[in-house]
């Protein structure tokens, strides 16, 4: 029985910069792409799915005016920023899609979102990084502003408040503030658990993009700004750098325990040259950093969903996968 031609699925929205940059890397290679809003499942006859749930491994079909892909035919997915359903119909199908998504087997995922969801930044992945050696500054979560007062004023009298989610309306860049300051916005401190940490001495920072076992460290300089996300984009310099072998060590490591294949880590460098680890984003936005520096991510990403994903497994059209010792796609069923 012939086998069905891989398919890399992109879960994301119209209009993605990152996706458009993987897709284009993906299609020099010959490997069919089916691109999908989850959205678009409510939007009727858009894009139609009908599964299959009898026992037997989950089968699904997905299918548009481009092309129809068979489940047993994906050997990878990126899911890239889908957005968040729109409405009960739109929460229904997604929900429904990502049921019969996670139940593939043998299909890599970058990232797969329940594991990003658990690897997402806060205190549990701050801890795991300071296990494994990375310098993390100490931080502190609460919505008592005795208590991140009396923090702020143990760090030098400021500190840096931050967030972990994005606000429906508008950015929230990070800020230092200082122990005076929480106390007279101790009514705000009060409405949510705040974010705290000790400010870094810092002279750049790091923006450090990871697919696998490949690694994009990049210097970002901001002109003096805090947070180099919120500094005009003609202040902003970005140069490729190296990273040491220690460092890159903790890192894979990190990576390997958070279950991810790919994460845009933040670090900040001080006058002695030690990183501190802030943040690693599952998601995080990589195209501003190959634009400046022209460093290939978005050709490691298609090659890691590409090359990665079949070297170790054929998928058959009867339904499942079987492991191969590196076997082309193109080997028949049973060879």
């Amino acid at each position: 029985m012939p086998l069905l031609p891989p398919t890399v699925l992109i879960v994301t929205t119209p209009g993605d910069l990152g996706a458009d940059l993987v897709i284009r890397q993906i299609q020099e290679r010959g490997v069919t792409i089916h691109r999908i809003d989850p959205a678009d499942l409510a939007r009727p006859g858009v894009l139609r799915m009908t599964g299959t749930a009898d026992g037997e491994p989950l089968r699904f079909t997905i299918d548009d005016e481009h092309r129809c892909t068979l489940s047993q035919s994906v050997v990878s997915v990126l899911w890239w920023h889908p957005g968040p359903p729109g409405g009960w119909e739109q929460q229904e199908s997604r929900v429904i899609l990502e049921d019969f998504l996670f139940g593939l087997d043998g299909v890599l995922w970058v990232n797969h979102p329940e594991r990003a969801r658990t690897a997402r930044p806060g205190p549990r992945q701050l801890k795991l990084a300071a296990s494994l050696g990375l310098r993390t500054p100490p931080a502190l979560f609460t919505n008592d502003p005795d208590q991140a007062a009396a923090f702020a004023r143990e760090q030098g009298g400021r500190v840096v408040c931050k967030t972990l989610t994005a606000h429906p309306h508008r950015f929230i860049q990070a800020r230092l503030v200082s122990a005076e300051e929480i106390k007279e916005s101790a009514d705000c401190v009060r409405q949510a658990v705040c974010y705290f940490q000790r400010p870094v001495d810092k002279v750049h920072d790091i923006r450090l993009t990871v697919i696998g076992d490949r690694m994009f460290p990049c210097k970002v300089t901001a002109n003096g700004a805090f947070d180099w996300r919120a500094a005009p984009e003609d202040e902003l310099g970005f140069e490729a750098v190296s990273a040491g072998r220690p460092l890159t060590h903790k890192v894979q490591q990190l990576m390997d325990q958070l279950g991810l294949e790919y994460a845009a880590l933040d670090f900040a460098v001080d006058r002695g040259g030690t990183w501190w680890f802030l943040e690693a984003n599952p998601f995080g936005q990589f195209g501003f950093v190959e634009a400046a520096t022209g460093m290939v991510i978005a050709r490691a990403i298609a090659d890691h969903l590409v090359q990665t994903a079949l070297a170790t497994h054929v998928y058959t059209p009867g339904g499942g996968h079987r492991a191969s010792s590196g076997a082309p796609w193109q080997r028949a069923a049973g060879t």
